[in-house]
C-alpha cells in the first residue's frame, strides 16, 4: 500500500514538473538580448504643437520654422488647413497652445505668448473670420491693461462658457487676487467675487 502511494505521488510530481517546465518554456525569454546600435536622427528645425477641439472635429496646429510661428485650423471632415495667424518670434518670446485652448463650442481658440516680462494671450475665431475691429485676433493683455488698470493678469486658464475666458489677476500692489471673465464677443471684462485656482 505504501509503495502505491509513493508511486502515485511520484507520478503526480513528475506530471506537475513537466507542466511547470513546459509552461515556463513558452514564456521564457533569452537571458541576453543583443542591443541594436542606436539610431541617430537629425535634429529638425521645425516644431509642431497640436490640439484637437472638444468634439474632435477640428485641429489647431502651431508650427514653428526657425523664428516664424504659424497657426492653422483644419477640419477632420475635409482635411483642409487654413492659416489664421503668423508671427515672427523675436528674442525670448514664444507662442504655445494652452491645454484648454478651444472654447466648448469650437468657435474660439486662444494662444499664449511667453515674454520675459509679461505673458500675452491672443483669442482667434476658429473660422478664420476677423473680429468687429477688423483684426484677426484679440490681444487679451492689451485690452485688460487698458480697461482694468489696477490689476495684472497672472494667467488665462481656459473657458467658463463658449464666450467666456477665465482670467486670474492680482492687484498691482500684489495683495489682492481676483478672477475675471473675458466676454469675447463684447470684449468686456467681468470681475468675479471669487478667485479660480
Amino acid at each position: 500500500m505504501k509503495t502505491k502511494i509513493i508511486f502515485l505521488i511520484t507520478i503526480i510530481t513528475i506530471i506537475m514538473l513537466f507542466v511547470f517546465v513546459w509552461r515556463n518554456n513558452k514564456k521564457s525569454q533569452p537571458l541576453f538580448i543583443s542591443a541594436s546600435p542606436p539610431v541617430i536622427t537629425p535634429v529638425q528645425a521645425e516644431a509642431s504643437n497640436i490640439m484637437d477641439s472638444p468634439d474632435g472635429s477640428k485641429t489647431l496646429t502651431l508650427e514653428k520654422k526657425e523664428t516664424l510661428s504659424s497657426l492653422f485650423i483644419s477640419s477632420k471632415s475635409d482635411e483642409q488647413r487654413q492659416q489664421i495667424f503668423k508671427k515672427e518670434e523675436t528674442g525670448s518670446r514664444s507662442l504655445s497652445i494652452p491645454y484648454n485652448t478651444w472654447s466648448p463650442d469650437n468657435v474660439y481658440v486662444f494662444l499664449k505668448e511667453k515674454t520675459p516680462t509679461i505673458n500675452n494671450y491672443f483669442v482667434f475665431q476658429s473660422s478664420g473670420d476677423l473680429f468687429s475691429n477688423d483684426l484677426s485676433y484679440v490681444s487679451v493683455q492689451e485690452l485688460f491693461k487698458k480697461n482694468v488698470p489696477d490689476y495684472l493678469i497672472e494667467d488665462v486658464t481656459g473657458w467658463a462658457d463658449p464666450n467666456l475666458l477665465i482670467i486670474n489677476a492680482k492687484s498691482i500692489e500684489g495683495d489682492k487676487k481676483v478672477s475675471f471673465w473675458f466676454d469675447v464677443p463684447s470684449q468686456l471684462f467681468i470681475k468675479l467675487g471669487t478667485y479660480f485656482k
